[in-house]
């Protein structure tokens, strides 16, 4: 994309607003090692670690922060509308505030004269900022950085949700100590709401972790039927989704409608959740963690769940197991990553034209199974070994479907002519001109990656 900071690898947050497309941008990730902008004392920039030499930041050019463009369909422009600011940073160097634009929202709250765009900017070592914008041209920074909390470790958020005058909204990430796991884990597993986004007045809408301290975050949150659902990441036993409605005083009354990562024997993580025809679907995982943890005995495709207003719930793709509600098969007669072994994660889902489009990244281009498996026999392990060489760059599917039990493959190899170093799909996004898939990249431009994005269309006749 011309024009857009040569670090930018993803958008985690594009949205339509106004007739046209706003793409929030997220720079390339950081070194394993952890946030070193958020560390404190200057002993701790380099160093040796298991992982080898320390590079303090993998990910671009200082400068080089979270932006937001719009794209206008009418006259194919490109503008640069938001672009992070430049601050001293804890070690006393100028940087990038932000590192990424990773939740977005249109909603009008009881302070609201009309609707806005609202969107969660995520900071490389300080607390996340809300901005709002009434016409997508000018943005102002909402009052109360990181929920009012002060000075805590709480620089991001996944999700903008509105209910009743009210946003929604739940902490996610870690700067501090931080590892692979802490990007989507935090120290406040609350739900925050606000009818004055503006100046902030953000008050927690539930106990923290609905109650169970193994309940490390809030991952994905959404309204459906008027009620607000929670999808947690659960680190012992697997994600649990809660459901509320939002009356009363807080803390609302939660129900739980699903424990134990959908009693997936396995401790699983929620990706995605969507509403579509009349149910929720909610996408689960396992959270990687790099060889010294869990994934390493891998590969483990992901799942779909599919649950109703009245808190029944099928499995749509996954592995059959017994549950307190009975003998679970999946409803699409399709098995985990619907039927692909080595689909690691559904990432993404939209409605477009009817259909539920969900996209995908595999697990091939980092096969942490493939080392110390003493559990495995020779056999099995080469013929990990054997599929994984078969992996082809820049792969990932896209599947679609009408009624949610029948799936059916776009692409199961990436899109044609894309680069390769795309490995999946971390948004899509459905307009009143097309489709809009936003691949990952492993890289930035500058690295030889670099965002792209496509648009599906009917063609002109």
């Amino acid at each position: 994309m011309t024009g857009f900071n040569e670090s930018t690898r993803t958008s985690q947050a594009a949205i339509w607003f106004r007739g046209a497309l706003y793409v929030g941008t997220g720079r390339a990730p950081l070194g394993f090692m952890g946030r070193y902008t958020a560390r404190q004392g200057s002993t701790q920039l380099t160093g040796q670690g298991r992982f080898g030499s320390m590079r303090p930041d993998a990910g671009g050019r200082e400068e080089d922060g979270a932006q937001v463009w719009r794209y206008d369909p009418g006259t194919r422009e490109w503008t640069l509308v938001y672009n992070s600011p430049l601050v001293e940073g804890r070690d006393g160097k100028v940087r990038a505030r932000d590192r990424s634009i990773r939740a977005a929202g249109i909603y009008q709250t009881a302070h609201d004269a009309e609707p806005a765009l609202y969107l969660g900017v995520g900071s490389l070592e300080r607390q996340v900022v809300f901005l709002r914008s009434v016409d997508g041209l000018h943005f102002e920074e909402c009052a109360e950085h990181g929920f009012g909390l002060g000075d805590v470790d709480v620089p991001s958020v996944r999700n903008i949700v509105g209910i009743d005058g009210c946003l929604y909204s739940t902490p996610t990430g870690k700067n501090f100590g931080r590892g692979m796991f802490d990007d989507n884990l935090t120290d406040h597993p609350f739900v925050f709401e606000t009818d004055d986004a503006l100046h902030g007045h953000w008050r927690a809408v539930n106990e923290a972790g609905f109650g169970d301290p193994d309940n490390l975050s809030i991952n994905e949150l959404l309204e459906f039927e008027g009620c607000l659902y929670a999808a947690t990441i659960n680190k012992r036993s697997g994600f649990q989704l809660w459901k509320a409605r939002p009356e009363g005083q807080p803390p609302y009354r939660w129900k739980k409608i699903l424990e134990a990562g959908a009693w997936r024997p396995i401790s699983s993580v929620p990706s995605a959740m969507k509403v579509f025809n009349g149910a929720l679907y909610v996408c689960c995982t396992l959270q990687r963690q790099g060889r010294g943890g869990r994934d390493r005995f891998g590969p483990y495709p992901a799942e779909m769940i599919r649950v109703y207003p009245d808190d029944t719930w099928d499995l749509v793709a996954g592995k059959p197991r017994f549950t307190p509600h009975g003998l679970k098969r999946p409803k699409s007669g399709m098995l985990g990553g619907l039927n692909d072994y080595f689909t690691h994660v559904f990432w993404r889902m939209a409605e477009h034209e009817g259909w539920l489009y969900m996209g995908t990244a595999g697990w091939k281009w980092m096969p942490t199974y493939l080392k110390d498996r003493t559990d495995l026999s020779g056999a099995q392990l080469q013929w990990l070994r054997e599929e994984t060489q078969k992996r082809v760059d820049g792969e990932f599917s896209i599947w679609r479907t009408r009624d949610g039990d029948h799936w059916e493959a776009v692409t199961r190899t990436g899109l044609p002519g894309a680069n390769p170093l795309n490995y999946g799909i971390r948004e899509l996004m459905a307009t009143p001109i097309g489709l809009y898939v936003f691949p990952t990249s492993k890289a930035g431009s500058n690295k030889g990656g670099g965002l792209e994005i496509w648009c599906a269309r009917k063609e002109r006749t």
